[in-house]
């Protein structure tokens, strides 16, 4: 989960420097192709177009990068918590491939592959779907909207397969007429700045999930922890081989399977966080106790822990709300409301229908209004 939102935020901030570093290029290879004639260098007269292209390039990967969190995010909540991921659907093994699959982790990661597969291939409208039915994480209702990052996907969508050119599905779909949907300077820096607080969100509202799901599971009163230490003055132990089998009620247990830590200390101590059922934690100590009175090599095996007090279930996940980023209005903003606005009267809700068509929040446009009727006002 951390490490998925790292990786997140890395991406993010390299594209920014991409896009940043790259722009500064275009300006200063123009300058310089301008004021040497002699210049062997092939750089167009109006590098706009350039810029253009770059953006388009970007914001591809812009999208890619918060689908591929998504989809790492739900491998990792997997990883600290089965719970949301036990269904009913019926999943079919041949013989010989779950016979190859010598742990039950090994089981467990063929699973989530399988469903990160189809959500990779099925798109970001399916991806948010996975998040609210497995996790009740409605991701429509974060920060900025559903609107606007379905918005950011389908303009990708258009420039990946269609070269930016709307088609019928678009136009209707954001009432629209234009041909062609371009990617200012502005479009693109909120976009990046929207994902970025998008991705933070999920975040805060992943960990907020993670810990109550911690806490159902630790609740739990068939589940058992210990630690241990020992000292090993021989070579390899196999009982903490993490393909090490023991039988318990009948079933045959990895050690991998129960293992937490395994954590190798001074002087040839190590030490060993299990975690499971009652019964397979108590089997395997009990196996691992009468196995090490036995070996001389096995020294001082002390018992650290054993059964820790679970926290108390919070009763309701508060979501995390990030800050409303401060509304930058500019010169071109105030330009094209003004281009969208109607002849007056103004129907209820106009504010919206153009903060939709340019890609603006409700709040930012309102305040465009009222900043274009008190300049009328003073102006008349």
């Amino acid at each position: 989960m951390k490490i998925a939102y790292k990786i997140f935020k890395s991406e993010i901030n390299d594209l920014r420097i991409i896009y940043k570093s790259t722009l500064t290029a275009y300006e200063q290879t123009s300058i310089i192709v301008k004021n040497n004639t002699e210049s062997e260098i092939e750089f167009p007269t109006d590098y706009k177009s350039l810029e253009y292209d770059l953006r388009q390039l970007l914001l591809v990967k812009l999208i890619s990068i918060l689908e591929q969190y998504l989809i790492d995010n739900i491998k990792f909540i997997f990883i600290e918590s089965k719970i949301p991921f036990k269904t009913k659907n019926t999943i079919t093994f041949q013989h010989q491939e779950l016979l190859s699959l010598k742990t039950v982790t090994a089981i467990h990661s063929k699973l989530i592959s399988k469903d990160c597969r189809q959500l990779s291939s099925g798109g970001l409208d399916k991806i948010i779907k996975y998040y609210k039915s497995k996790f009740n994480l409605d991701l429509n209702s974060f920060f900025p909207s559903k609107e606007r990052i379905i918005e950011y996907h389908d303009r990708r969508h258009l420039h990946v397969h269609n070269l930016g050119k709307t088609d019928k599905q678009y136009r209707k779909k954001y009432n629209t007429k234009k041909i062609g949907v371009s990617i200012s300077h502005e479009y693109f820096e909120n976009a990046i700045e929207d994902i970025y607080i998008f991705g933070e969100i999920i975040n805060k509202n992943t960990i907020n999930y993670i810990d109550s799901l911690i806490a159902i599971s630790e609740k739990r009163d068939d589940m058992r922890n210990i630690w241990f230490s020992f000292q090993n003055l021989g070579n390899a132990f196999e009982l903490i081989d993490d393909k090490y089998g023991f039988w318990s009620n009948d079933e045959l247990v990895i050690f991998e399977d129960i293992l937490v830590e395994k954590k190798e200390l001074f002087d040839n101590f190590i030490e060993i966080k299990i975690r499971g059922e009652q019964t397979r934690i108590k089997d395997y100590y009990k196996i691992f106790r009468k196995t090490t009175k036995k070996n001389e090599n096995i020294k001082f095996l002390t018992k650290l822990f054993d059964d820790f007090k679970a926290p108390k279930f919070p009763k309701k996940i508060k979501p995390y709300t990030a800050p409303t980023p401060e509304v930058v209005i500019t010169k071109e903003l105030i330009e094209d409301v003004e281009n969208e606005l109607p002849n007056e009267p103004w129907e209820t809700g106009i504010h919206k229908k153009i903060a939709l068509s340019l890609n603006q929040s409700n709040r930012t446009i309102s305040k465009v209004i009222n900043l274009i009727l008190m300049n009328r006002k003073v102006n008349s």
